[in-house]
């Protein structure tokens, strides 16, 4: 809008390009095709009326403001602001008056009236919709994860890895998923499952073979927890999952609807926890070998109808069975002195796995624990 004194003639030249809207809009109306009693049937037409002369103050006949569609083109306000003798008068001044808002305008002065509370819900309300469309669109059986303790064993020389030589040491590990899965029966297993390394899925079922080793300076020891992160319609009641560590299997299953386990397997630790290993003395070039196996057994009495559509997804949390009280920034300042002196390396962006075991590099082949290891003491 444009900035200017108000006087008497400014308001006159206001009043006149009003009034010649008025009047463009009420020829428009008449004009228009179709606006009589024929599009109102049941009503006689009223009779013509001459409009009523419009008032200076008050105003009781006009028309609303927000009824008014005419708009005044810029020769017509010109003469007839020539007509009226007021030449001093600056005609877009008036227009830009006249006619300040449009609808384009209105939206945009909406948006920034917003206040930033209105804002962040709006942003909140669109993060929730994609964090559910991409929630749904993983929603399959068989999510299953792994992650190591980054601060209590990863920097202390424990890594986890999906082959035997360790290639690509880290802290997680995430296995390939299986969409559309269907029950199966346990004999319908392949015999090789704790031979292959990484993930190696079924068209019904998920496996996945990983390996942990201790390639500190200590001996330690580590738990492992095996849990249902998630689940939906039931899905977990009727589930199998094989755990073969160093190659000795056990299958662990829901309880049964009487209480009891269900044939040929051990019963979920509680609701959300499959099973707990402990190994308390994880020496120094000790590896151990996990494979987990997951499936939908279709001779369970719970997997029924019901469960189709279903998702469950479980993780594999390592964590060490010894607590170190010392705070971060202790412990943060040990691992600069060690890298400093060379005693105890770590990597700069901390995604590197350490290897501290001097002698060699630690592998499934070579492990500490085994018959006949380049240590000499065997599986202990």
């Amino acid at each position: 809008m444009a900035l200017f004194k108000r006087n008497d003639k400014d308001q006159a030249a206001e009043d006149l390009a009003e009034d010649l809207a008025e009047g463009q809009a009420e020829d428009t109306s008449q004009d228009a095709p179709g606006s009589n009693a024929e599009d109102a049937p049941g009503e006689d037409s009223a009779p013509e009326q001459a409009p009523a002369s419009r008032k200076r103050f008050g105003k009781p006949n006009r028309k609303p403001k927000r009824n008014l569609r005419g708009v005044v083109r810029i020769e017509e306000l010109e003469q007839a602001l020539a007509d009226q003798d007021l030449d001093d008068i600056d005609p877009d001044a008036v227009v830009s008056m006249y006619m300040p808002k449009r609808r384009m305008e209105r939206i945009g002065a909406a948006l920034l009236r917003m206040d930033k509370l209105q804002k962040a819900l709006v942003v909140l309300a669109l993060a929730f919709g994609v964090l559910f469309a991409l929630s749904f669109m993983q929603e399959n059986m068989g999510n299953f994860t792994i992650n190591l303790n980054r601060l209590e064993l990863f920097r202390r020389g424990v890594a986890i890895a999906d082959n035997g030589d360790f290639n690509n040491a880290t802290a997680r590990l995430a296995a390939d998923a299986v969409d559309n899965g269907t029950n199966i029966a346990a004999d319908d297993l392949p015999d090789n499952l704790d031979d292959i390394d990484g993930s190696h899925n079924g068209k019904n079922y998920v496996a996945y073979t990983f390996y942990i080793r201790n390639a500190g300076k200590t001996d330690l020891g580590y738990s492992a927890k095996l849990k249902v992160v998630s689940a939906s319609k039931g899905v977990e009641k009727a589930a199998r999952v094989r755990v073969y560590r160093n190659g000795k299997p056990t299958t662990y299953a829901a309880v049964a609807a009487d209480g009891n386990p269900e044939p040929n397997t051990e019963p979920f630790a509680s609701k959300d926890v499959v099973t707990t290993i402990s190994h308390k003395n994880f020496r120094v070039g000790d590896v151990d070998k996990y494979t987990v196996v997951i499936w939908l057994d279709g001779d369970d009495p719970e997997c029924v109808d019901k469960i189709i559509g279903g998702a469950v997804e479980f993780g594999f949390d390592f964590d060490s069975s010894e607590t170190d009280d010392s705070s971060l920034f202790v412990k943060f300042v040990q691992d600069i002195a060690d890298t400093l002196t060379g005693n105890d390396p770590i990597s700069a962006s901390g995604n590197e796995a350490p290897d501290y075991y001097k002698e060699h590099n630690v592998t499934w082949s070579n492990r500490r624990n085994q018959k006949n290891s380049p240590a000499g003491d065997g599986d202990k």
